[in-house]
């Protein structure tokens, strides 16, 4: 994850990135000093103060090298990055969205995979977002743990796939070609409704409108800015949320539009495409935006294009970048791709860049940043 969403479906803290990569509460102040892993008859803690230490020093104590035993190489890398993850929110949205309906149903629904002996599951989920959200790194795996007002948190790890995997769900079959969801599943739901608590009424010098690779940055490219990046966005559902941000009166001095890989991926028309990006132009040009930049469409490595489960074909994603091209010559506004040029080369994205072949790692997302900063004067 990358986004607010991932971490509010996998309450549990580090182990939904690790294994499926893929109000306060009047509680006790107390801290979780370790996570202890429940699969099946394997149990094992791991102390919070290890997950830390690694996540800044890339060392692993001996508790934690033996979990880390059972990973691939890949998956390490991946939950290295998910520990840079420190998202800064908006306590107050933060605090009135898990007090929504929908709010608490995602904390109940989380709360099953924590084992607790008393009946305190929610309130402590409740309180360790809180808190976590209000430390000074931001929200993120550690500094949820660190407020998690207990001193073990037992989860297990069978009742977490079970859950996120309903999460994930959509009415297509596993063998049905990828599409647009975002806007109809539970997680893209509670995302964009953060959203619309978190800007309402309120201006920024930049605003990111983009899927998963601009979701990844967090709220990171400083004051003044609002990340609305989605997981799986595409052009269709990127109008959606525009059309459900502007009654919310948000401005946006300067806007970035990065979207396009998911259209590649869905298979989306070009006429459909262009038509969604010129309209999505237009309602952004409606939230008193002075300049619109648009980023072109992410490019993958080979072997991930390869794979119809994880990325669209090079050639695709070629043919959506032209036609963001012609979108903003009609426009007339820029295509901002020189910053990004260190992230490929001949259009492939380089390999040590990624984790997946898909998404940008710690690395590619530092450049990915710098070149928005550039974009936004910052």
């Amino acid at each position: 994850m990358k986004y607010f969403y991932r971490l509010l479906i996998s309450l549990s803290g580090c182990l939904i990135f690790l294994l499926l990569h893929s109000c306060l509460g009047l509680l006790p102040s107390l801290a979780a000093e370790k996570v202890t892993v429940r699969y099946g008859l394997f149990e094992q803690s791991i102390p919070v103060a290890d997950i830390r230490d690694y996540s800044q020093t890339q060392k692993a104590s001996s508790d934690l090298q033996s979990f880390l035993d059972y990973l691939s190489a890949k998956d390490k890398q991946k939950f290295q990055d998910a520990l840079q993850v420190k998202m800064s929110l908006d306590i107050a949205a933060l605090d009135k969205l898990i007090n929504t309906g929908m709010g608490k149903q995602i904390l109940s629904f989380a709360s099953q995979a924590i084992a607790r002996r008393d009946q305190a599951s929610i309130p402590a989920l409740r309180s360790a977002l809180i808190l976590g959200a209000k430390s000074p790194d931001g929200l993120g795996i550690t500094s949820f743990l660190e407020a998690y007002p207990s001193s073990q948190l037992v989860v297990d790890v069978s009742k977490i796939q079970k859950l996120v995997g309903m999460a994930n769900s959509s009415s297509s079959s596993a063998a049905a070609p990828p599409k647009d969801d975002v806007s109809s599943s539970p997680l893209g739901k509670i995302a964009l409704q953060y959203q619309t608590l978190a800007v309402q009424d309120k201006q920024f010098s930049g605003c990111l409108f983009g899927d998963s690779i601009s979701a990844g940055l967090g709220n990171t490219l400083g004051n003044g800015t609002f990340n609305f990046g989605l997981n799986g966005l595409s052009t269709i559902s990127l109008l959606e949320q525009l059309k459900t941000l502007i009654p919310t009166k948000v401005k946006c001095e300067k806007a970035i539009i990065a979207i396009g890989g998911n259209d590649a991926w869905y298979g989306i028309s070009d006429e459909l495409f262009s038509k969604n990006l010129q309209e999505a132009i237009a309602l952004v040009r409606t939230m008193g935006t002075k300049e619109i930049f648009l980023i072109p469409a992410f490019y993958s490595t080979v072997a991930a294009s390869l794979d119809p489960t994880v990325a669209a074909p090079l050639s695709k994603v070629e043919q959506i970048n032209v036609l963001i091209n012609q979108v903003a010559e009609t426009e007339k506004v820029p295509v901002a791709a020189a910053g990004l040029a260190p992230l490929y080369e001949n259009n492939v994205l380089r390999g040590n860049l990624t984790s997946d072949g898909d998404h940008l790692n710690t690395e590619g997302l530092k450049i990915y940043r710098q070149a928005l900063l550039q974009i936004l004067g910052k």
